[in-house]
């Protein structure tokens, strides 16, 4: 049984990673088509979505059968647990990733009000926290998951900066507030995009050390890991 119980397990992680590479194509492939105006490749994301809402279907029932069929260990049991959180996170990040092709529609034709430089930015961050949440899990790496935290602040301030660049932008000129706000739902988006990229490392430290950090400050974070570490 214990044998059947890993060969599980290890298609379960094999299913979650691959998930996370269709995600984070979303999102590169989202942002893409903002910066280019490519509609065939909007249309790619939103079509590729309904693969990870049923890969996310596929994957909760693959956990709940292991609960119930193997009766896994403490440790296990929290791999599992994290891994239906996780798979939830990463099928709303799809989700976004959909939203914010939808935008390239609303931009077709269109000189940009400025270059698309912070919002790619966000998403080539947006895909450097997903690789330390993953590493984090792969690895049982706590380290991995504050970085994950720490990057996480980078994405809001850029997010505020979009909105604010933006906003003056239509006080000035009101004929770019449909535009403006097409970005500023596409810079939302990646924003929330590494909100749940932060909700998977959280996951990854409850599966390693059992402890839930959703609701602790950083510092708190930090010295719960050194308290661990001792």
């Amino acid at each position: 049984m214990q044998i059947h119980l890993e060969e599980e397990l290890n298609q379960l992680k094999e299913m979650l990673f691959r998930m996370s590479d269709l995600s984070l194509e979303a999102i590169a492939d989202a942002v893409e088509s903002l910066k280019t105006q490519d509609l065939s490749l909007s249309k790619k994301v939103t079509k590729n979505d309904k693969e990870i809402d049923q890969m996310e279907k596929d994957i909760d029932d693959l956990c709940l059968k292991i609960i119930v069929t193997q009766q896994p260990a403490a440790s296990d049991l929290r791999f599992i647990l994290s891994v239906m959180k996780i798979n939830t996170d990463l099928e709303r990040i799809a989700d976004l990733a959909s939203t914010i092709a939808r935008q390239t529609k609303k931009l077709a034709g269109q000189i940009l009000v400025k270059p698309l430089i912070d919002i790619p930015r966000m998403a080539e961050i947006s895909a450097e926290m997903m690789k330390f949440a993953l590493l984090a899990v792969s690895e049982k790496n706590t380290e991995k998951a504050v970085k994950v935290l720490e990057m996480d602040k980078m994405l809001d301030e850029l997010d505020s900066q979009i909105y604010r660049e933006l906003y003056s932008y239509m006080l000035e000129n009101p004929s770019v507030i449909a535009q403006s706000m097409a970005l500023i739902k596409a810079s939302k988006s990646l924003e929330r995009i590494g909100d749940h990229i932060k909700n998977i490392a959280e996951r990854a430290v409850y599966y390693i050390q059992g402890d839930d950090i959703r609701h602790l400050s950083k510092s708190k974070f930090k010295a719960l890991l050194d308290q661990e570490e001792r």
